[in-house]
């Protein structure tokens, strides 16, 4: 568990991010599922000198 400094901070950056979303539910979903899946996709990558934005990836799963 991230200390309560780093956990403040964490918190602030979700908020941050979670504001621009879209205000439709289903479409925030939509855009978080990509966002995870650049994340993870950039954090396997080799070596940083790659851009995880140049893979073509699956469409994200449907949420309602």
């Amino acid at each position: 568990m991230p200390n309560s400094q780093e956990h403040n901070d964490l918190r602030r950056h979700a908020i941050m991010i979670v504001s621009q979303l879209p205000d439709n539910t289903a479409e925030a979903l939509t855009v978080l599922d990509y966002a995870r899946h650049l994340v993870t996709e950039f954090l396997a990558e080799p070596s940083a000198g790659t851009s995880a934005e140049s893979k073509a990836f699956p469409t994200p799963s449907n949420h309602h």
